[in-house]
């Protein structure tokens, strides 16, 4: 084994394009992280041997060999077995059975170690503020992890059996929260939008699962909380908040305007739009605000009860996070209101600029040496 101490950290992302960056003991990267899999292939064992493949040319080009490695780190989408192994990949179902840790420790000869993206990201913000946190994540979804005092990951979805109720809140609150239709209702009224025409627009919407209708277990009075609290979940706000009133069109240009439909990058014109003081993109803000709320009382009260401690920071990462300055301050107040003294704040890593999922992988790459 390296005693050099450099580290391997594979990004895996939910879609095709794995990233890789190299480490020592700092949290920065020794080179800008690359793509080492632009395409995922069809065929487990080719995959891993893509991601072997970049890690060598990566190694070559810092004058570095496998022998000098100490640990690998994986941060990967999807939900993974205790051994580390691929439970529920969407992308590649394939994969599913096959242990992505246990490949690349025989193929370099370290210690590896995996884990779910958004608990990476949680050990990244943990490995530079050193004190228990909510790490959360918005993007397609909403994902998050608890990490206590000491690093440790609280509550994981490994081995997950299928089962909405199997989920602890912390780990996946978007997906695993419901949120009742009577209050969003209440909600939708308060900023004069219709929940009606949310609901309309969610029917007609491609892209969403046949059960998006209905919350946990099935529950038909209630939403999962991530169709609404995500990323393309703040362009369906905006939709609905806006109606047939296209006042706001004046403040955008004729291709800004365009891409308000595509929710990838429709976040940054409705901040735009914010920050202008539109009043559908505040009103859009204030809605999004409450409901964040909404559902963050609900998860602080049930990990509470498991212990969390009154107060923990919640840091949040992802694209959509970009835009706690137009929302945040109404999740505060409301959390405020209800006795919670928990702050939100942006990602330390997502302000260094570095890739949250790749510094997380890093830390496991360490422990993994350690073991």
């Amino acid at each position: 084994m390296s005693t050099t101490g450099l580290y391997l950290a594979f990004d895996i992302g939910a879609a095709s394009g794995a990233k890789l960056a190299l480490f020592n003991q700092s949290s920065s990267s020794l080179v800008p992280p690359e793509i080492c899999a632009e395409e995922y292939n069809e065929e487990f064992d080719r995959f891993a041997g893509d991601l072997a493949a970049g890690a060598d040319k990566m190694l070559i080009s810092l004058g570095k060999a496998r022998k000098d490695l100490a640990g690998i780190g994986i941060a990967s989408a999807g939900i993974l077995d205790s051994k580390g192994g691929f439970k529920l990949f969407h992308n590649r179902p394939q994969y599913n059975g096959y242990n992505l840790r246990r490949a690349l420790e025989k193929e370099f000869g370290v210690p590896a170690a995996i884990a779910n993206d958004a608990d990476a990201g949680g050990l990244a913000e943990w490995s530079v503020l050193g004190l228990e946190l909510l790490y959360w994540v918005f993007g397609g979804g909403w994902g998050g992890t608890w990490i206590d005092k000491t690093g440790e990951i609280r509550y994981p979805s490994t081995d997950w059996d299928g089962r909405d109720e199997s989920l602890h809140y912390s780990n996946e609150p978007g997906y695993a929260i419901g949120i009742h239709l009577w209050r969003l209702r209440s909600l939708f009224s308060e900023v004069n939008a219709s929940f009606e025409l949310f609901e309309r627009q969610l029917a007609d919407d491609p892209d969403l699962p046949s059960d998006s209708m209905t919350g946990p277990g099935g529950n038909s009075d209630t939403m999962r909380a991530e169709v609404i609290l995500s990323g393309p979940g703040r362009c369906r706000l905006f939709r609905a908040v806006v109606g047939n009133d296209d006042f706001y069109e004046n403040f955008l240009d004729i291709h800004e305007r365009k891409e308000l439909t595509d929710p990838a990058v429709a976040g940054a014109h409705i901040s735009k739009l914010s920050r202008m003081r539109v009043e559908a993109a505040v009103n859009t803000d204030r809605l999004y605000g409450k409901i964040l709320a909404e559902a963050t009382r609900f998860l602080l009260k049930q990990a509470e009860a498991d212990g969390l401690l009154p107060g923990t920071p919640i840091c949040l990462g992802g694209k959509p996070s970009y835009a706690l300055p137009y929302f945040g301050p109404s999740t505060q107040r409301v959390l405020g209101k209800t006795g919670f003294l928990n702050y939100m704040r942006p990602s330390v890593i997502d302000e260094r600029g570095s890739n949250a999922n790749l510094v997380g992988a890093a830390e496991l790459a360490r422990r993994a040496a350690r073991r």
